[in-house]
């Protein structure tokens, strides 16, 4: 069986070929295309679009690597005819029985268009980009958003929160063709589920877990080694992240743990007053604020973006790992904490009910940073709970992203779509 995957971004070991602008793979898609390649009764093709690159085929280690040339945002709005025909040339040189696109808000979606024979395509739900647009506005009501406005964003020149619910805008139209044109899709929650099927009922839906880098498979949490009265939030890049919960959440908690502290990767925080004023989003320069507001500069360390390595290290020095999200589907990295262990605390929104029950995390309502305060307080006070809630989301992640379960669980998807097509 040859299967060609789609991707938005390039895998390492094509990399060092590919000419062009291009993100490295996202940790859900290596892992599960290696399994694949594993298998003897899969032939791997992999194509990825890269802005101003060149139209390659490489094969490596038995795999055949495609990247083809796009524009700047070309993978968002209309694919023009240059595109297509790439694609087209991709297809015609791998001829795949079956092809697996990955992500539903790439424009590459709506190549079932183009496609001028019996071939059969399953697409990835990621996110659903219509609901989290929904979802980002919510998350952004709780401030005075011209307040915290920098020059910049005044001016308009980019960046800030009215940019990216325009950049969201256009995912939504792509996407919503995506899933109306095309009938096969593998998710992996009730959540993305009900989304899909609110747009198009007769979709035709699949299960497929994803796999976790190798890292979070070997490493186990302990109450004894890690650092007391600390968590960890994997992200605070965007409002909907909800890192404005878990300051104000904080704001309890360190009057009882003055030893307080957060860890949070990948926020474009300043220290500089004028450089907030001039250059800031209206979200980061409102975190500023109520970082101050509350005093907690000397309680939150902002991180750089973490390896997978330095990630599985920080999620067993933590005491807690917290999700505060308005909206998720099945994040990653709550499947990392999980297999690693660390006892986590997550808000109830999207596909969270589908992943963790009231044993294997506690769990807060949308937007209750008070609640939020509480469950850690919880996890603070009690090794008992903390060691409970650690063993049993382990038994949970171990199952659910078990590597030989789940590589034979898309090989089955990929024989039922091509028998049902």
């Amino acid at each position: 069986m040859r299967v060609l995957w789609i991707v938005h971004d390039v895998l390492p070991d094509f990399a060092p070929f590919v000419s062009g602008d291009y993100s490295l793979g996202g940790s859900w898609i290596d892992p599960l295309f290696y399994s694949l390649a594993e298998n003897e009764d899969i032939e791997l093709g992999i194509v990825s679009p890269v802005v101003n690159g060149a139209y390659l085929k490489k094969e490596i280690d038995g795999i055949q690597y495609f990247s083809i040339p796009i524009v700047a945002g070309g993978s968002t709005g209309r694919m023009s005819p240059d595109t297509v025909e790439n694609y087209i040339r991709v297809i015609d040189a791998f001829e795949p029985d079956i092809i697996h696109i990955h992500g539903v808000e790439k424009n590459f979606g709506l190549l079932t268009k183009y496609i001028n024979r019996k071939l059969p395509v399953v697409c990835s739900i990621q996110g659903i980009i219509n609901s989290y647009y929904d979802w980002l506005k919510l998350s952004a009501v709780s401030f005075d958003k011209f307040r915290f406005k920098s020059i910049k964003t005044l001016l308009g020149i980019g960046g800030g929160i009215k940019a990216t619910a325009a950049r969201w805008r256009k995912y939504n139209v792509i996407e919503r063709e995506i899933i109306e044109t095309n009938r096969y899709f593998i998710g992996r929650t009730e959540w993305d589920k009900s989304q899909l099927y609110a747009i198009n009922p007769n979709a035709l839906y699949f299960h497929g877990e994803e796999l976790l880098r190798a890292d979070f498979y070997s490493k186990k949490w302990e109450v004894k080694k890690c650092e007391r009265h600390s968590i960890f939030m994997s992200s605070g890049a965007y409002s909907i992240k909800g890192l404005q919960l878990m300051i104000q959440a904080m704001s309890f908690l360190v009057k009882k743990y003055p030893n307080l502290k957060l860890y949070v990767p990948l926020f474009n925080h300043s220290n500089s007053k004028w450089k907030r004023l001039i250059f800031g989003n209206e979200y980061n320069n409102y975190i500023s604020h109520l970082i101050n507001v509350h005093q907690l500069k000397a309680n939150i360390i902002f991180l750089p973006r973490l390896s997978a390595a330095s990630m599985a290290d920080r999620f067993l020095k933590s005491h807690v790992f917290a999700l505060p999200s308005y909206v998720e589907n099945s994040p990653n990295s709550l499947g990392e904490a999980m297999m690693v262990g660390t006892p986590s605390v997550v808000s109830h929104c999207g596909g969270i009910g589908s992943i963790v029950d009231n044993e294997s995390a506690l769990i807060f309502p949308i937007g209750d940073f008070r609640m939020l305060a509480f469950q850690i307080d919880r996890i603070f006070q009690s090794n008992e709970l903390a060691t409970e809630l650690s063993q049993r989301s382990q038994l949970i992640a171990y199952d659910r992203h078990n590597v030989e379960k789940t590589t034979e669980s898309y090989i089955n998807i990929y024989k039922d779509i091509i028998n049902i097509y």
